[in-house]
């Protein structure tokens, strides 16, 4: 005796595709999903505090000397 008769060809393709359909559409979730640590942590540059760099600074030369090294003649071109 036959309890369960078998679907038509018609039944058969409509549920494959609507399968395939809900496997797509599960795997655009889970790529779309934000669940990556490299989400969570945000690298970023390290904090600069410029009052402690200025008020631990030794030793810089000044503005003069600097402006001597960079330009020892002042800006005078000689021929």
């Amino acid at each position: 005796m036959n309890v369960h008769p078998r679907p038509h060809r018609g039944m058969a393709k409509i549920s494959l595709f609507g399968i395939a359909a809900i496997l797509m559409l599960a795997g655009i979730v889970a790529w779309a999903s934000p669940t990556h640590s490299a989400v969570k942590d945000v690298i970023g540059p390290a904090p600069i505090d410029p009052l402690s760099l200025m008020a631990n600074a030794k030793n810089l030369p000044s503005q003069e000397s600097l402006t001597l090294e960079m330009w020892p003649d002042n800006g005078v071109v000689r021929y």
